[in-house]
């Protein structure tokens, strides 16, 4: 007879990279820094499997370190074999990908893999003034976005909200656009900080963008990222958040250096996304089950 599962809470991670050691030897010795550790999706499942914090559908987001995305399609065959082999455990898991933006990579081909649901633009610290008024709107950028499905969308990442209100500006208005870290990674400017107010009116004009959590790239702070989350909730609506997310592996440090990964881990990176959502319910008596799975 096989043990009983312990009890599970179902959960939405709307951001995770997945990747196993392979994927980091094809960048080894490309990059200014330290590789990160690998961080294959049956280890991460099988943590969160054993502190009841199972995610129902899980998205694995393009890894700015990575020249492709191959590490997101091979992760969609390994929870096939995980399913395979053990059904009970791991049948309930639905995985989702968003691969590399480039109008080259991201072909007709690869965005019709069924589980493929966006592409991710990594722009890191760029600053607005290099995002040009063509930069993200040529013949090639158009017909990659053309190429999107209904259900699929482009996933914007830079530190400043004036870079990605850049960006959303050149991005045609029907396609879908899901913005990361609540849309900056500034909590010391604070949530009135012009440029973000600026970002936050143009998604309520065009209606079709989104913004995603976890939040503590925005500060570590939660009260504070949870400003943050109140300005969108107030401007854009409590229905354009996609706050449920661990962004693990905590790759990176906060403003003073701190590396992120000396104070989050995979289940405390739901607890502070739960005590943000907490903040903001005390803000806008919005039920805090709704600020973390309204969207969903």
């Amino acid at each position: 007879m096989q043990p009983p599962l312990p009890s599970i809470v179902s959960r939405f991670d709307n951001h995770v990279h997945f990747y196993t050691s392979a994927d980091l030897q094809r960048v080894s010795g490309s990059l200014p820094y330290r590789l990160p550790a690998p961080h294959p999706l049956t280890a991460y499942l099988d943590r969160l499997i054993d502190a009841g914090m199972l995610p129902a559908v899980i998205n694995n987001v393009h890894l700015s370190i990575l020249p492709d995305s191959h590490n997101v399609f091979a992760s969609f065959d390994e929870l096939k074999a995980l399913k395979a082999a053990d059904p009970r455990r791991y049948g309930g898991v639905r995985l989702v990908g968003t691969i590399k933006a480039h109008p080259v990579y991201a072909t007709r081909e690869r965005l019709a893999h069924p589980q493929v649901i966006g592409a991710r633009i990594v722009l890191h610290d760029a600053p607005p003034e290099s995002i040009h008024g063509t930069r993200f709107c040529t013949a090639q950028w158009l017909a990659f976005y053309a190429r999107l499905l209904p259900h699929q969308h482009v996933h914007i990442y830079a530190k400043e909200a004036a870079t990605t209100l850049c960006v959303l500006r050149q991005v045609p208005q029907a396609v879908r656009v899901i913005i990361d870290h609540l849309g900056s990674c500034h909590g010391e400017r604070g949530a009135t900080e012009p440029a973000y107010l600026a970002l936050l009116a143009e998604a309520r004009r065009r209606g079709t963008v989104w913004f995603k959590g976890p939040g503590y790239r925005t500060s570590v702070n939660p009260h504070t990222a949870a400003q943050f989350v109140t300005q969108i909730v107030r401007t854009v609506g409590a229905d354009r958040l996609l706050l449920q997310a661990s962004d693990a592996p905590h790759v990176g440090g906060d403003d003073n250096g701190v590396p992120y990964a000396h104070g989050f881990d995979v289940t405390s990176a739901f607890e502070f996304v739960d005590a943000v959502a907490r903040h903001v319910c005390e803000a806008t008596r919005l039920p805090v089950s709704q600020l973390l799975r309204g969207a969903c």
